[in-house]
């Protein structure tokens, strides 16, 4: 990377309610937007620190596409590098996780825990040290940072990208909805994916786990896919996942899919939370 370059941490997030509280967080440039293969990216600084906002979208294709995208983007072509990359979102927590706290676990899995890959060192040091104010939704207890341990991703999409839906609200929609650009004949990915989608994953999608695994802190569909095109770049990584269902369900929901709609919203802002205290506090990029 040239010595005139600037280099910011791309902080990722899967769906709308995510991206948009890590953008609640986010001062954005003048000229914040850059479009790239239909990909929107948000140029801004969080806690002082310069980054690239975006949003995946929903599963494993899409987060490395994503990524991969940002990646071909801010290249040496760019005066914008990428010198790290941070996944705020939420996950199904299990073992030591419960709904509103956060993990940020210190490895991640895409085969189940056949193997595993360790996020950066000095990030998760710094993520040691965190202290954020959480989001409680009443639960009669604190939520808690959970450091370390390990986390897995997977999808039951079958190798094809999930489709968002324009206009499609909180979860499927194809934009936040706080972003600069909002328009409502944006479509994303939607004629792209969703015929492909339909043929191969529509009835591996109704295959639905009410509970997660507890060998593993968080679970979700997109940290470990980006993660492995970041370690294939050579840049630092680390995962953050606000726990939207799982144990500590104060309403006793049957687990996920119910829980998550109900606290996916407050695990959102948790995590973007503790995105913000960490991009405060970490002295790399």
């Amino acid at each position: 990377m040239t010595p005139d370059r600037e280099r910011r941490t791309l902080v990722l997030s899967a769906f709308p309610a995510e991206a948009d509280a890590v953008l609640s967080h986010t001062t954005l440039d003048p000229n914040p937007v850059v479009v790239a293969e239909r990909r929107h990216f948000y140029l801004g600084s969080i806690s002082g620190r310069k980054v690239i906002v975006a949003m995946t979208g929903i599963g494993l294709v899409n987060a490395t596409d994503a990524t991969e995208t940002a990646f071909a983007r801010f290249t040496d072509a760019s005066s914008i590098g990428i010198g790290a990359v941070v996944f705020s979102g939420v996950a199904g927590g299990a073992g030591r996780t419960s709904i509103a706290d956060v993990a940020i676990p210190a490895r991640w899995t895409l085969d189940n825990g056949t193997t595993f890959h360790p996020v950066d060192p000095g990030m998760l040091t710094t993520a040691e040290k965190l202290s954020a104010a959480l989001t409680n939704v009443n639960l009669q207890r604190r939520p808690q940072v959970f450091v370390g341990g390990d986390g897995c991703s997977s999808d039951n999409n079958n190798g094809v990208a999930f489709p968002c839906i324009p206009n499609g609200g909180d979860v499927f929609g194809c934009q936040p909805r706080s972003a600069p650009d909002r328009s409502f004949r944006h479509t994303g990915n939607f004629f792209q994916a969703v015929a492909p989608w339909l043929k191969n994953a529509l009835i591996s999608n109704l295959n639905i786990r009410l509970t997660s695994n507890p060998a593993f802190d968080a679970t979700d569909m997109e940290t470990a896919a980006a993660q492995a095109v970041a370690d294939a770049h050579g840049v630092p990584f680390l995962g953050i996942r606000g726990i939207s269902d799982g144990p500590g369900d104060p309403l006793h929901l049957p687990g996920f899919p119910f829980q998550f709609f109900h606290y996916m919203r407050i695990a959102a802002r948790n995590a973007a939370r503790v995105t913000a205290a960490f991009l405060q506090s970490w002295d790399g990029v």
